[in-house]
């Protein structure tokens, strides 16, 4: 069962943090193969003390701004049997 944080600056909408295209492009791409109940997500919002990122860091072609989310993906596996 993946657990996935999405982090992101406070104030942003429902619709942003949960049903917006970052939950979408994180099931999409990431987590191919897991049932869709299997969902245990968690949205921190911080304030832009407590949230800092170099706007520009890897050399990203359009600079972030305060849309910018951070993507946590906390992958586990069962117990080995035997």
């Amino acid at each position: 069962m993946p657990l996935v944080t999405l982090t992101v600056r406070a104030g942003k909408s429902s619709e942003f943090k949960v049903h917006g295209c970052s939950m979408r492009a994180v099931r999409a791409w990431s987590l191919r193969g897991v049932p869709e109940k299997d969902r245990f997500q968690r949205v921190l919002e911080l304030d832009a003390d407590d949230f800092r990122f170099d706007p520009e860091y890897p050399d990203l072609h359009r600079s972030a701004d305060d849309d910018f989310v951070l993507i946590e993906i906390l992958l586990s596996v069962g117990a080995a049997s035997g």
